[in-house]
């Protein structure tokens, strides 16, 4: 094997299967895709390194913010988002992800996400900050992200073509003529290799790179490192997704406190 990937291996002793679609990572963006590709047919099969829970969506505070109002518009929360982003943000991805905002909390809700509602069944919005219009989902309160990782796990838990491997780490990347087709895992203390005609990588953030972090322990760079090794050109590495108030006593972990402060 090319001396880029980590381990040494051989395919013709290590474990393999093969299925149409590999998924690693199962946070939110991992979950969706799974659950959209068994809904499709496909066999599909979506690895985490640790407990399925366990990823970045578990961890998320705070709310999703989506057009769902009559006096809000997708216009409005382009330009939030935009003066928000100082003018580093691309206009054109801003616009496809707002615009396709409320078609994802539907998706969720019928998937099983219980946001919180008011005294009339109508989904409370809130407003956080850098928005004008209320457009905030929340559910149970600040616990946004464990209710919507409840949900998909459960919805993705329910198709007989979707086979879901918990402590399956991803090494790497199997490429060859610039195409990749599948992945090389750690399962079991053993090599293991799962085939794919598309792989999708969905392997959260690089926060834990740092001394001082907000992200989960899981939030270690895997797939940066993998789509590095495989040839991919990494973009706007900078930009560190974390939240912006923790409250720091040394020794102790780390606690959240709100942006309001």
């Amino acid at each position: 094997m090319p001396d880029r990937y980590l381990a040494s291996f051989d395919t013709q002793h290590v474990s393999q299967e093969v299925a149409d679609v590999l998924i690693i990572g199962t946070g939110i963006t991992g979950l969706t895709a799974a659950i959209h590709a068994a809904r499709s047919g496909k066999d599909v099969i979506v690895c985490n390194k640790a407990e399925l829970v366990e990823s970045n969506t578990n961890w998320a505070k705070g709310g999703l913010a989506a057009v769902m109002a009559q006096s809000d518009s997708f216009d409005t929360h382009v330009a939030d988002t935009l003066k928000a982003g100082a003018g580093l943000c691309d206009e054109k991805i801003v616009r496809e992800v707002v615009e396709g905002a409320p078609a994802g909390i539907r998706f969720l809700i019928e998937c099983g996400t219980r946001f919180d509602r008011d005294a009339a069944g109508e989904i409370d919005l809130g407003r956080e900050g850098g928005h004008t219009q209320n457009r905030i989902l929340h559910a149970h309160g600040d616990a946004t992200g464990a209710e919507v990782e409840r949900a998909l796990l459960a919805n993705a838990q329910t198709f007989a073509n979707l086979r879901a491997y918990k402590n399956t780490f991803a090494l790497d990347l199997l490429t060859e003529g610039g195409r990749c087709h599948g992945a090389l895992f750690m399962r079991r203390n053993e090599l293991h290799v799962i085939w794919a005609n598309a792989v999708t990588l969905a392997t959260g953030g690089a926060g834990q790179l740092y001394r001082e972090s907000s992200n989960p322990p899981v939030a270690t760079a895997d797939g940066h490192a993998m789509a590095l090794r495989a040839g991919c050109v990494l973009r706007d590495m900078e930009f560190m997704q974390f939240h912006p108030t923790l409250l720091y006593v040394a020794g102790l972990e780390r606690t959240l406190i709100t942006e309001a402060l």
